[in-house]
Formats: structure tokens, C-alpha cells, sequence
């Protein structure tokens, strides 16, 4: 399987291939370690946790997500649908 998404390891300055294809999967997998995440094929930004969620719903837009705040937390939430993405370790 081909990765889809890249996380961006701060600490020694290189990607590092995510292991799910799904973007909420791949985007709480890199969050989890604070990591911002690419798209493998041209390594475009498409999240930071260090942006706000407006900034981060603008870079989600293309994959029909966006990113709220929810009972105190920062989540995904499905666009059409209006799904609300729990991360794993909530």
C-alpha cells in the first residue's frame, strides 16, 4: 500500500509515512505526536495543530472535513454529513 499522507517529525526534519489512508486516521495518528501532515504525492500542508481551526477547515475543505471545537476539545467533524471524529484516545 502506497502512502497517502506524510507527518512531518520536527525533531529530526524529515517525513515519515503514515500508516492509514484515511485522512481523520492519518490526521489524529501525526496529531498524537504533534506532527503536521502532507500529502505524500506533492507534500502539501493539509493540517498543523498549531493552526487555528478556520486555517485548518480551509486546508481540510477538499477532503470534506473541518475542524471544530467540540465539549472542550478540538475534533473533526464530516462536512455533508455533520459526523463528529473521535480521536482514539478520548
Amino acid at each position: 500500500m502506497e502512502a497517502k499522507f506524510l507527518a512531518w517529525d520536527w525533531e529530526i526534519g524529515e517525513f515519515k509515512k503514515i500508516s492509514s489512508n484515511n485522512i481523520v486516521e492519518a490526521i489524529y495518528i501525526a496529531w498524537n505526536y504533534e506532527f503536521d501532515v502532507y500529502e505524500a504525492d506533492t507534500q502539501k500542508l493539509i493540517f498543523s495543530g498549531q493552526l487555528d481551526n478556520e486555517e485548518n477547515s480551509e486546508l481540510l475543505q477538499k477532503y470534506g472535513i473541518r475542524m471544530i471545537d467540540h465539549k472542550g476539545y478540538r475534533k473533526l467533524q464530516n462536512i455533508e454529513s455533520g459526523e463528529i471524529y473521535e480521536a482514539p484516545w478520548h
